[in-house]
């Protein structure tokens, strides 16, 4: 134990020296290398086509001379891109010319809508792409952000906290096309002034940058020219000469209808047929303000969560997939996570908004949620009566490019409440330095015991990220935040760190080195040791597109006894910084006084332009497993992108540990785009309770939704 305690203080003390060494040599990036790109009014129609043919194209000078970020930070891009920008009362139109010393090296594989950059704070580049970050009131925080591929696919999506929170959720109505030529490819972007909060006024001044990725040569520029990382919105240049002295009032009624067949055997329902109505109201009364209504939504479309193996005695956190919840969810995250939407089942009825008065980031959602019935088939009792939820969330601006906040959740049902404030800290420092903080207190009950805080300071950049972070959680804060928010434990004062450092070879045979580590320990509030960890992991990719990872973990764990876990595992890809990839793992160790094997496999394939699919394997062995959790997980994703608003999917997974087979089909026409659509769907979900029955979920769903765009 003192050893532990020992390597832990070196751990902390080498993370120290590293940060302090790294501030010492670095300079601060002045303001006179900030690039400026000027609009230009046009009266011409432009038609999105991708080839930027008109006229108007031809008068504007184009700005060139991106920078690498990765893999030779500062050096030029090894190809030219240009990038033109003009406007009209209703629409912003950014034009790109992306040349090309080898057109046949251009790699686009993905079809599906807001995929080009995979998910998570880490994100994915597979496919060459072009972006577009536009930060409207220039407050070097927040930002809307377009992209698309030589394909013409698409994504949108929100980023906040200066690049550090990305939403790609939002979907909005926008248009773009790709054309591939000779010399390379070109991209025309048409986005309407309307679907971006803004304060209205003349010359305006807003935050803007440009991005290209190129996929053969694993490379990243800015026009910029100044990122430390990617997406970071107080790094990017400026857009002048918008003119803009009124704004569209955007309201959309959405009302849709919906019929479906079920037959769920838990419910002894069979076969019937159920009609319903719902509305949905997107409503900007003014520049910087969204508001957002529903009654009755209906989540059927909504596709199943994906098997996942738990080697932890804590509970899994699945993704939310609702739109309701999703878009705008950036401003709710923190890492105490207050707010879980996933804890609010089916809704009558709900509302949100969200907006940017001067240094204030506002936003407030209020639904009402029916009652919950328990489930006879487990052994939890899930029921809960009908409940209003609400949540406020106020941000405000301070010094370049930092945020200091206010959360507050209310759960209010009939004899009962739930209620959560937190406040935060989030400081952009000089030398890549980034410090957050968050404190908790919850009700009813003892402060003290339902209260939790962190404290957390890291130096990141596209490369390298070092972290210390120390967290207190009350003896009963799980308890009191988890109706509302998702806590998987309690009870600490942890201490974690961490290093990444990635090293950019390009040599003959290797392109780069990817190092990752993790220390972790917390003990109770009674000063029992509850809890160490210590995971390390080495990548290396090669030019032929091998890559190799191992994998080394170490713990401790205090439940009922103690348990001393272990795990290893090998990896082995092909083209894995490109969609379609293969992977084949090995993993193997020790898991609460059992051995266990986990074999993985997974897949990515395109047989065709308009076709994907997907497919991962897990086996997972125990020995001994008295609870019969061996299984085996079968995960097919297969997508048919007719266009890109006009799709068919499918979705597989079966779990032999509960006998478990799911299957979720979806046909969707976005005739509209983006609210105007028809969606018919199909889930059939089989599976053996804990009472040792087969149960059966089947639903047949078909849903109408029309746009009135007042």
């Amino acid at each position: 134990m003192a050893q532990i305690n020992r390597n832990l203080v070196n751990v902390i003390l080498i993370l120290i020296f590293i940060l302090q060494n790294n501030a010492n040599s670095q300079t601060k990036t002045g303001k006179d290398d900030i690039r400026i790109i000027y609009a230009r009014k046009t009266d011409e129609e432009i038609k999105i086509d991708g080839n930027l043919f008109e006229k108007s194209w031809e008068k504007v000078s184009p700005q060139a001379d991106f920078i690498q970020l990765e893999p030779h930070k500062g050096k030029l891009a090894t190809e030219k891109t240009e990038v033109k920008v003009l406007y009209n009362e209703e629409n912003l139109y950014i034009g790109f010319k992306c040349y090309t010393s080898s057109p046949s090296d251009i790699i686009a594989s993905i079809t599906r809508r807001d995929q080009l950059l995979g998910s998570g704070h880490q994100s994915r580049k597979s496919d060459d792409n072009v972006v577009i970050i536009i930060d409207t009131f220039n407050d070097m925080r927040n930002g809307y952000c377009f992209a698309i591929n030589p394909l013409g696919t698409q994504l949108d999506m929100k980023i906040a906290n200066d690049g550090r929170s990305r939403d790609t959720n939002w979907d909005s109505g926008w248009k773009a096309k790709a054309q591939k030529h000779k010399w390379g490819w070109s991209a025309e972007f048409s986005i309407p002034f309307k679907i971006m909060r803004f304060n209205i006024s003349k010359n305006m001044v807003w935050g803007i940058n440009f991005g290209r990725f190129i996929s053969k040569k694993l490379e990243t520029d800015w026009w910029s020219g100044r990122m430390d990382e990617d997406f970071r919105i107080s790094q990017g240049g400026i857009l002048m000469g918008l003119d803009i002295l009124k704004k569209e009032k955007d309201l959309h009624l959405i009302p849709y209808s919906t019929s479906r067949q079920e037959k769920i055997t838990s419910k002894n329902i069979q076969g019937r047929w159920k009609e319903e109505i719902g509305l949905d109201i997107e409503y900007n009364p003014i520049s910087n303000l969204t508001s957002n209504f529903t009654i009755n939504p209906d989540f059927a479309s909504v596709e199943g969560d994906r098997e996942q193996i738990n080697l932890t005695r804590f509970e899994l956190q699945f993704p939310e997939k609702r739109r309701f919840f999703l878009e705008g969810s950036e401003l709710f995250r923190n890492r105490i996570r207050v707010f879980y939407s996933r804890r609010i089942g089916n809704i009558l009825y709900g509302g949100k908004a969200t907006g940017k008065f001067k240094k204030y980031n506002i936003a407030m959602i209020n639904v009402q949620a029916e009652k919950v019935q328990d489930d006879p088939y487990t052994d939890n009792n899930e029921s809960f009566p009908e409940a209003n939820i609400s949540v406020f969330r106020a941000q405000r601006d301070i010094l370049k490019s930092s945020t200091i906040g206010l959360l507050a959740v209310n759960k209010q049902w009939k004899g009962g409440y739930n209620r959560v404030v937190s406040l935060d800290a989030t400081l952009n420092l000089p030398y890549h330095l980034y410090g957050t903080a968050q404190f908790v207190g919850s009700w009813p009950g003892n402060l003290t015991k339902g209260s939790a805080f962190f404290l957390r300071l890291e130096r990141r950049s596209n490369i390298y990220d070092y972290h210390l972070r120390y967290t207190n959680l009350g003896e009963e804060f799980r308890e009191r935040v988890n109706p509302v928010g998702f806590i998987r434990d309690d009870d600490r004062h942890e201490l974690d760190s961490a290093v990444r450092y990635k090293w950019w070879i390009k040599g003959k045979k290797l392109d780069y080195i990817d190092y990752r580590s993790n220390y972790n320990i917390y003990w109770s509030h009674k000063k029992i040791l509850r809890s160490y960890d210590i995971w390390e992991r080495l990548r290396f990719y090669f030019v032929n597109k091998l890559s190799i990872e191992t994998m080394y973990d170490y713990e401790f764990k205090l439940f009922e006894k103690r348990f001393f876990n272990n795990k290893k595992s090998i990896k082995i890809g092909y083209n894995t910084e490109e969609w379609t990839s293969k992977e084949i793992e090995f993993q193997w160790g020790k898991n609460f006084d059992r051995d266990y094997k986990l074999y993985s496999a997974s897949a990515k394939f395109k047989p065709s332009r308009k076709l994907s699919i997907e497919y991962s394997l897990k086996r997972l062995i125990f020995n001994p497993d008295p609870n019969n959790n061996t299984t085996f997980i079968n995960i097919l994703i297969c997508n048919y992108q007719f266009n890109p608003d006009l799709f068919i999917r499918l979705f597989v997974q079966n779990n032999s540990s509960i006998d478990r087979y799911y299957i979720y089909s979806i046909f969707g026409y976005r005739f509209r785009p983006p609210y105007s659509a028809i969606y018919v769907v199909f889930t059939n979900d089989r599976f053996c309770s804990l009472h040792k029955t087969i149960e059966t979920n089947r639903i047949l769903f078909l849903k109408f939704s029309y746009s009135l765009d007042l």
